[in-house]
């Protein structure tokens, strides 16, 4: 295969000897022209900084500082201000976030949700709507000397270059310096230029010219810590949601938070590799081995490893091959090109197309997979050698790539460093930790997310601004740290993989290094500006609140009772979320004794509150209920997912996201019906039913408000938002099968076809609490500060926090800005 991608062109002596000694020079150059830290001048009176904590509850916490439980939160409510914070419709993360980022609604940010609407030729489909997908160009990124150069031009013409400089300085050294005889300089120095030629070529290739998958950020406004840095303010911003893929602005250090993805281009992928054959994470097939797999519900893949003589071996998969499928692409288009030239008919035509056809059906499909497998992805070797020992117990030798630790059943490793390397010059380095969650048989081991490493992250998906921050992070804390936007373990919760205990392990670890970098990061003179990010609470209800909230569904009193260690104390599952707070609390008291200066003004706030999930509400099948959305006949149980059971000609409105109600407009839709005149009186016919929805499980009204969002928001991407967005009330939430625009069905009259089901389910999921689609004032957040503020007349919103960090620096509040700074009377 390589062959055929090119590299029988040069001999594999030179090869090796090029690659090592490019390799070797990238190293050089990458560290000697690395981005300069910021310089450490004297800091200035008047320094502020922001703490944000995702999913920081107002309700809550109010009620836990009552209770005496937040001493540190208590005492700012006293001498300063504590008030609920407003958040933005709908109360979903990054578009909260990219709000209170930039001070701007999200038709302006073009954040409208986790997931959004995609209009196209085959009619609305579910898309990301926090992330862009998409090829970029090598040379459009931030790289070093010697990549620039090596991607400058075709690898011909970047050897001829190299080849020829090199002939031309080695024969002046030969001819002026050395004083050798004409013929001898000349031929020394053309072979040195052959040479250099070989090298500049390999090394040339071996750089894709385009990165078939970058995760972009979609965000159209900057955050408030960009417009400082651009007015002379040393920033440092950690863990900001949506704020990377962002130009460099000099002054500002950035780590990025919420929608940084994994090495493999995901929000967080997670493996387990197990020996039980039975069907695993509420999936109705048995795991397959690798590079199969069977994929779980959240992102997770299961495979199924044999066990000899104590021994287990498989792979753990990293990204695509870039390179192989770059170098494939660049082919096909040489290809069209020569086709272009050829005569139609003649053998060369016939040959080209050949060609093409294999590199498309054949070499192409191999590198980039297909669904549901793991084939075509790069990988390093996995292995398990178990041991016993009658002192010590059982244990077991995990090896991933080239590294080894021995682990007990129930131990978490240290930092596993590995690498997934394309070629010579270009690889991805990723970090991840393991835990061996069973021993016996059958046997499992759970592999986290394989995050970049901050240290090395790739040119193409940088995390940090500028790049080289990320790695002066990770030598301040003297160990790797994660860097995925989602560093949690809530996926695996909810698809049951692992135990509550487990999670909060993990909750406590990605914590406990990130108060690590943060305290040591405030302890600099580097900054006037600072804001951290902080999304334990969030992590934490989503997944605890069935131990929390006894009129759960899923409550169970026994379990809610069992016991564990977590942060520092032993507490039962029941105080998960309140120990969270009390931690949050602790973090603050830390930040205002340690770090607050007379002068400073310190603002905390949340992106949203939070509110148990009992019950689910499946919004297409209250919108067939009530008689807006006709499902088609007979449909079966596959064509109930992403609108396939619609039928367009009699359906005037749908849902999907979280939450979101869509109008079936004749001009967006290529089957729309409803005219733009008609519009308006459909949306309050819509609006009223909903708030007239009675559960009849519980007799309780579930919709508590209903947004029409263009009454709500202004700006040029209102287009990606919903018509209008129910606000359920305490207890309910948008279904998990609404999100991708499914319908709930159960089997049809004498079992022919499916029909819709109920419209309310209870929520049996360990994703036990939430914000999205609630009534935005029943999920406000906190806002905090040391110093006393004046309420505006309709409360302290989230988008009050970028104009008042600007204005209390001094900095121009841009014209964009939806709220005016808040007033301080002291």
């Amino acid at each position: 295969m390589i062959s055929r991608l090119g590299w029988a062109l040069v001999p594999r002596a030179a090869v090796r000897c090029t690659a090592r000694t490019a390799l070797i020079v990238a190293s050089f150059v990458a560290t000697s022209v690395a981005p300069c830290a910021a310089s450490n001048r004297p800091a200035e009176a008047g320094r502020v900084i922001v703490l944000g904590f995702d999913g920081a509850d107002e309700k809550t916490a109010l009620e836990l500082m009552d209770r005496g439980e937040l001493p540190n939160l208590a005492r700012l409510r006293a001498e300063g201000t504590f008030a609920p914070l407003g958040t933005t419709t709908p109360a979903e993360s990054p578009v909260s976030w990219a709000a209170l980022n930039s001070g701007q609604n999200p038709a302006k940010t073009g954040i409208s949700g986790f997931v959004m609407r995609e209009l196209g030729a085959g009619g609305p489909a579910p898309a990301l709507g926090h992330q862009e997908h998409g090829p970029r160009r090598s040379d459009s990124f931030e790289l070093n000397y010697l990549f620039r150069w090596l991607v400058s031009g075709e690898p011909a013409h970047v050897a001829a270059w190299t080849g020829g400089a090199m002939f031309v300085g080695f024969a002046v050294v030969f001819l002026v310096l050395l004083r050798l005889r004409a013929r001898m300089a000349l031929v020394l120095a053309a072979l040195l230029g052959i040479a250099g030629a070989s090298g500049g070529y390999v090394a040339s290739r071996a750089i894709p010219r385009e990165i078939v998958d970058v995760v972009g950020n979609p965000t159209r406004t900057a955050g408030f810590w960009e417009d400082a840095a651009r007015a002379g303010i040393q920033s440092v911003v950690l863990d900001a949601a949506m704020a990377w893929d962002r130009p460099a602005v000099p002054d500002l250090k950035l780590l990025a938070g919420l929608g940084v993805p994994d090495v493999r281009g995901s929000n967080g992928d997670w493996f387990i590799y197990t020996t039980d054959k039975s069907t695993h994470a509420e999936s109705p097939k048995s795991a397959l081995p690798a590079p199969d797999g069977t994929a779980t519900s959240t992102g997770g893949r299961v495979f199924q490893v044999e066990e000899r003589d104590g021994k287990i071996e498989s792979t753990l998969f990293g990204p695509r091959n870039l390179w192989s499928i770059d170098l494939l692409r660049r082919e096909l288009k040489e290809i069209d090109a020569d086709l272009a030239r050829a005569a139609p008919g003649s053998n060369e035509a016939l040959r080209l197309a050949d060609r093409k056809r294999e590199i498309k059906d054949v070499e192409l499909a191999e590198f980039e997979g297909r669904p549901g497998s793991d084939i075509g992805r790069v990988g390093v070797p996995l292995k398990v050698v178990k041991r016993s020992d009658a002192k010590t117990g059982e244990s077991a030798l995990v090896t991933l790539g080239t590294q080894e630790q021995e682990l007990r059943p129930g131990e978490w490793s240290k930092w596993y460093h590995v690498s997934f390397k394309f070629n010579a010059l270009v690889q991805m380095r990723a970090v991840t930790r393991v835990k061996i969650l069973s021993m016996k048989d059958p046997f499992s081991l759970y592999v986290d997310f394989l995050q970049m490493d901050p240290s090395n992250p790739p040119y193409w998906q940088p995390i940090s601004t500028p790049s080289s921050f990320a790695g002066e992070l990770a030598r301040t804390l003297g160990e790797p740290y994660e860097t995925v936007g989602w560093a949690c373990m809530t996926m695996p919760l909810k698809d049951r993989e692992i135990d509550p205990v487990t999670f909060l392990q993990d909750i406590e670890f990605t914590q406990g290094w990130r108060a690590k970098i943060l305290m040591a990061a405030l302890g600099k003179n580097d900054w006037r500006l600072f804001m951290n990010v902080e999304s334990t609470p969030d992590r934490v209800q989503h997944m605890m609140y069935q131990f929390y909230d006894p009129t759960h569904p899923m409550y169970d009193a026994e379990k809610a009772r069992e016991k564990t260690q977590y942060f520092g104390r032993e507490i039962e599952l029941k105080d998960a979320i309140p120990a969270t707070y009390r931690e949050m609390d602790r973090l603050v008291g830390e930040v205002v004794t340690k770090h607050l200066r007379p002068g400073d003004t310190l603002l905390i706030c949340a992106d949203h509150g939070f509110e148990s999930f009992r019950r689910g509400v499946n919004l297409n099948n209250w919108l067939a209920e009530k008689g807006f959305l006709t499902v088609r006949e007979n449909i079966r149980r596959s064509e109930s997912e992403i609108l396939q059971f619609v039928d367009w000609e009699h359906t005037r409105a749908y849902a999907l996201g979280l939450g979101m109600i869509f109008i079936n407009y004749q001009d967006t839709h290529t089957q729309g019906i409803v005219s733009a005149a008609d519009g308006p009186a459909l949306i309050e016919e819509i609006r009223k039913a909903l708030l007239e929805t009675v559960d009849p499980a519980t007799n309780e009204h579930a919709v508590r408000s209903v947004s029409v969002m263009s009454q709500v928001h202004s700006g040029p991407y209102l287009e990606r938002e919903a018509d209008l967005m129910p606000g359920f009330a305490a207890g309910y939430r948008v279904s998990w099968s609404t999100t991708l625009g499914n319908l709930k069905v159960v089997k049809g009259e004498g079992g022919v076809g499916y029909v819709p089901g109920p419209t309310f389910e209870d929520n049996t999921s360990n994703w036990s609490g939430d914000h999205v689609s609630v009534s935005e004032d029943l999920v406000r957040g906190v806002f905090f500060s040391n110093r006393r503020v004046e309420i505006p007349s309709g409360g302290v919103d989230l988008l009050h926090i970028a104009p008042t960090a600007l204005s209390l620096l001094g900095v121009p509040i841009p014209a964009a800005y939806d709220r005016p700074p808040l007033r301080f009377t002291n």
